[in-house]
């Protein structure tokens, strides 16, 4: 059994992949088609679409360094964060249309909750007001922020969370305990019209998606 060091890199595939691991679950997934998954990397940040996307155009933004959430991220890198964002946001409108947001933040000593092991945000062409019914349907109260800057504020750097953010506006769902892991795969899933479970990845990899997806990013890098 893996064994894996939530506050450190230690095990979460994420770190591995960055770090250039070559035995990684994209790579045994892939087998080399494609070589990689990266639409796009910087000294601080990744791009990488996911490894079963739920639609074409779904990207995951990360930090190379390891963090349990983006609430972590902005409190030490605020501004570079946040001018990332609009950038990506920017370049992805481009070519998939507008994105939703989303991340589910971890926090420390949270047994119900922290089963994300390295902090990454969702980025998918999806109706932001269908998530929206689906999270408060079940029962989820929520924040407005007046900006995603003040993600970095109390609690939600120790907290885990779910954060919705679409064209500049963000809003941070607090989980009521009864949350599925691979929540927002699910929500997402939902609003797709995706048979349940076949939005868990651990149930269908949708190789095709993916390779369309790294199709249409080619250019991002140049």
């Amino acid at each position: 059994m893996q064994v894996i060091n939530m506050s450190q890199c230690e095990g979460a595939d994420f770190c591995e992949e960055i770090g250039g691991a070559t035995d990684t679950s994209f790579s045994r997934f892939y087998e080399g088609d494609p070589p990689h998954r990266r639409a796009w990397s910087s000294t601080n940040f990744e791009v990488l679409a996911d490894m079963s996307p739920l639609t074409t155009g779904h990207l995951l933004l990360l930090p190379r360094k390891h963090y349990l959430s983006f609430a972590q991220v902005l409190g030490d890198h605020p501004g570079e964060t946040e001018e990332l964002l609009e950038d990506a946001t920017s370049i992805y409108r481009a070519t998939f249309g507008e994105p939703l947001v989303l991340e589910h933040g971890s926090g420390l000593g949270e047994d119900t909750h922290a089963c994300i092991t390295h902090a990454h945000l969702h980025m998918l062409p999806a109706d932001p007001d269908a998530v929206d019914e689906l999270l408060i349907r079940d029962g989820l109260s929520y924040v407005d922020l007046e900006s995603i800057t003040d993600l970095r504020d109390p609690p939600w750097q120790e907290s885990a969370y779910f954060l919705r953010h679409h064209r500049g506006r963000s809003r941070v769902y607090i989980p009521n305990g009864r949350q599925k892991r691979q929540y927002l795969r699910s929500i997402v899933g939902a609003t797709l019209n995706i048979p349940d479970p076949e939005w868990d990845y651990a149930v269908v990899i949708r190789k095709e998606c993916l390779r369309r997806t790294m199709e249409l990013v080619e250019s991002w890098s140049r």
